[in-house]
């Protein structure tokens, strides 16, 4: 790769680097083109960017795209999911990647939200509930006081009609008229 090839990459890589706020970086050791190709389209289902990258470039794109922690994930066979969707799919499509494939797909770490994360907290984001799960319990959780208010506004009419149907119905065991 001559010097222009390796800046255009460099370029492209510090533009990646800045659109995203969320990445993950792996050691791919050992996998050959038919499975990161499978996992490449398993992270495009779920919103991600797969790339092998040379690690100086890496390095030198993180750099110029203010990321110097992230810089130090970028040692041995290095791969980058650039995430553009929500992270917790992209984490658990690279743990499952990886369960099938033990010791080849290793996760080192990442960036979220411009914090760099652990391999064991990328692993712990592969078992949090989609993005629609997470938000259908927020609403829950919104929803309930205003459910119990309702209920609690609207409990007197109703035992005052529940009353009033006991009594109507005891008259009417008594043979009173109305």
């Amino acid at each position: 790769m001559n010097k222009d090839q390796k800046a255009n990459v460099v370029r492209d890589l510090t533009d990646r680097f800045g659109e995203t706020s969320t990445l993950f970086v792996a050691d791919y050791r050992g996998l050959d083109m038919p499975e990161i190709t499978e996992l490449r389209s398993k992270l495009r289902e779920a919103d991600a960017q797969f790339s092998v990258v040379k690690n100086t470039l890496a390095r030198r794109a993180a750099k110029d795209a203010g990321l110097e922690e992230v810089a130090k994930l970028f040692t041995g066979p290095t791969a980058v999911a650039f995430v553009q969707g929500d992270a917790a799919a992209v984490a658990k499509a690279l743990k499952d990647f990886g369960k099938t494939r033990e010791g080849i797909l290793e996760l080192r770490g990442g960036l979220m939200d411009g914090n760099l994360v652990s391999a064991d907290q990328v692993r712990e984001i592969a078992e949090l509930p989609p993005r629609e799960v997470i938000l259908a319990m927020l609403l829950s959780t919104v929803d309930a006081p205003a459910r119990t208010l309702v209920g609690a506004i609207n409990a007197p009419a109703r035992d005052i009609v529940g009353l009033l149907g006991n009594w109507i119905e005891k008259r009417k065991e008594a043979g009173e008229t109305e």
